[in-house]
């Protein structure tokens, strides 16, 4: 497996897995009528933005197959709402589903918080769905501590989250077995 930063022409491979990985990652969280309503309308918009012009210092890193394939893929950059302990974040995480639990989502985390280093910044945060309890163990896996707690609003239903942080990337991650 190959990881690297992403280039424009990546967005329908990005696309591709986040839709996929969306839709099979988080069956049974969220509602049936949102996840069925996903495609490239929806997901390329974003991507394409982010490749372009990227906001807050994000970028995005993809992971290649053998082949040349995008499989999975992580996007963070600045945290996005002030928070004054945690000054990076993951804004998303997605891998195919066939190439989960083989060490890609720890090694696009890395991949990211070296990057995140480089600007200066050394402690990590991201969101995720409570009951998402797969992304919940992954992040508890890399060293993440449950930090915050909240809610968000999807089709008028309301969701907790829960926020995962690193204090110290440097340390944390690379000790993370």
């Amino acid at each position: 497996m190959k990881i690297r930063r992403a280039v424009i022409e990546d967005v329908d491979g990005i696309v591709h897995v986040h839709i996929h990985s969306l839709k099979s990652s988080h069956n049974a969280i969220l509602p049936d009528e949102f996840l069925d309503g996903l495609d490239n309308d929806w997901s390329e918009p974003r991507f394409t933005q982010t490749l372009k012009q990227p906001l807050n210092d994000s970028l995005i890193y993809v992971a290649e197959d053998d082949y040349g394939a995008i499989v999975g893929f992580i996007w963070g950059g600045r945290e996005r709402k002030g928070n004054d302990t945690y000054k990076g974040e993951i804004y998303a995480i997605y891998i195919l589903q066939a190439y989960q639990r083989k060490g890609l989502g720890r090694r696009l985390t890395l991949e990211l918080a070296n990057h995140l280093q480089d600007l200066g910044i050394h402690s990590l945060l991201v969101w995720v769905i409570a009951n998402n309890y797969p992304s919940r163990s992954f992040y508890e896996g890399i060293g993440g501590r449950k930090v915050s707690e909240g809610t968000f609003e999807m089709m008028g239903n309301i969701y907790r989250d829960v926020a995962y942080g690193w204090t110290d990337i440097s340390q944390t991650l690379s000790e993370a077995p």
